[in-house]
């Protein structure tokens, strides 16, 4: 994995991490929001510069990975302006949306970009060497 996107990914889940912990501890709304909005913040990021590396390599399936990124993140704004307006409260219920929209982005579509990644790397490695 490029080591940008790694460290993303791990600080994604690890904001999730932190976020489910304060729903179990009953964390005011205000935290949970705090680490609703950071995250959505961090996946945009993500999102963005997972889409330059993609355009840099010309990843063939750049154009289906950025329609995925485009619909989490609308999935994500949604939940978070419901949340802001107090239509719902943060439970359960949206941590495993947000578990599950996570984990099978990262095992679908960015295995099979760092997939791709490596291959362009051992590529490169073996025309230099």
């Amino acid at each position: 994995m490029h080591p940008l996107l790694e460290k993303e990914h791990q600080q994604l889940i690890d904001l999730l991490d932190a976020l489910d912990k304060c729903i179990s501890k009953g964390c005011s709304a205000n935290q949970v929001h705090k680490y609703l909005s950071d995250f959505v913040a961090l996946a945009e990021v993500d999102f963005s510069n997972e889409e330059a590396i993609m355009q840099t390599y010309k990843y063939p399936e750049m154009i289906d990975h950025k329609k995925e990124h485009a619909d989490l993140l609308e999935q994500l704004f949604v939940l978070k302006n419901r949340l802001d307006s107090g239509q719902a409260p943060f439970g359960k219920e949206y941590m495993q949306i947000l578990r599950k929209w996570l984990e099978e982005h990262l095992l679908a579509a960015d295995k099979r970009l760092d997939k791709f990644l490596y291959q362009v790397n051992a590529k490169c490695n073996k025309t230099a060497g």
